[in-house]
């Protein structure tokens, strides 16, 4: 698919996913009880991977009014990891996390992004992401090969292609070694946002598995 199909095709999906979003938030008790079930889901995951003694490191995301997890996740994913590092998005189209210490930690730092952020400046995804256990990642759809809709910017594209390139990297530094693997990718929709297929290219990530409001689902 040449660039041009290609980003129409993103653009014409984004633009569907994103009506049916509002659509469904109109309906505040299903809207409610689809989050919540959503952010149960991504608890009892979490839950699943705690191996005593080890703690568990997690990059997440403050969900939008109108995004999966609204109100929920950011407790879910806060009280079953011992770090949460969340998104501070850089110039460039780039993020940088920082840990997050409680809701007097974030802040709406750009106007035209109303994305609750943390205050610090953060570090790099190169130096962050390869050290953690598991991102979590939000997507407008994901298809069932594990590619996922973004809003457009790619600032999680990005960040991962980033992290992957340090995984595989040949030098170490304080932060990343060669040996250190990728840590798995999640990505979190409604069920209604799962497709056959989501047009992408070569720039896209993939993860590695699916939570929605009905389930936990593994890409194979």
């Amino acid at each position: 698919m040449s660039s041009f199909p290609l980003a129409t095709a993103k653009t014409e999906l984004r633009n569907k996913h994103q009506q049916a979003r509002q659509l469904a938030a109109h309906n505040r008790d299903t809207w409610r009880k689809s989050n919540a079930a959503l952010s149960h889901n991504v608890a009892e995951f979490l839950k699943s991977l705690r191996c005593p003694g080890q703690p568990l490191r997690v990059a997440g995301y403050v969900p939008l009014d109108d995004e999966p997890g609204a109100g929920t996740l950011l407790n879910a994913l806060e009280s079953h990891t011992d770090e949460l590092w969340l998104p501070i998005c850089q110039p460039g189209f780039r993020l940088s996390w920082s840990q997050y210490d409680g809701p007097d930690s974030l802040a709406v730092r750009n106007p035209r992004l109303p994305i609750p952020e943390p205050r610090g400046e953060g570090i790099s995804s190169t130096e962050c992401l390869p050290t953690l256990d598991l991102i979590v990642l939000p997507a407008l759809a994901i298809d069932h090969t594990g590619y996922r809709l973004g809003k457009g910017a790619g600032f999680y594209d990005r960040a991962i292609a980033e992290a992957w390139t340090a995984c595989s990297s040949n030098t170490s530094s304080s932060a990343v070694t060669s040996s250190k693997a990728m840590p798995e990718l999640v990505g979190v929709v409604f069920s209604t946002e799962v497709r056959p297929f989501v047009p992408h290219d070569e720039r896209d990530c993939a993860v590695n598995k699916i939570i929605t409001e009905i389930g936990i689902t593994t890409i194979s």
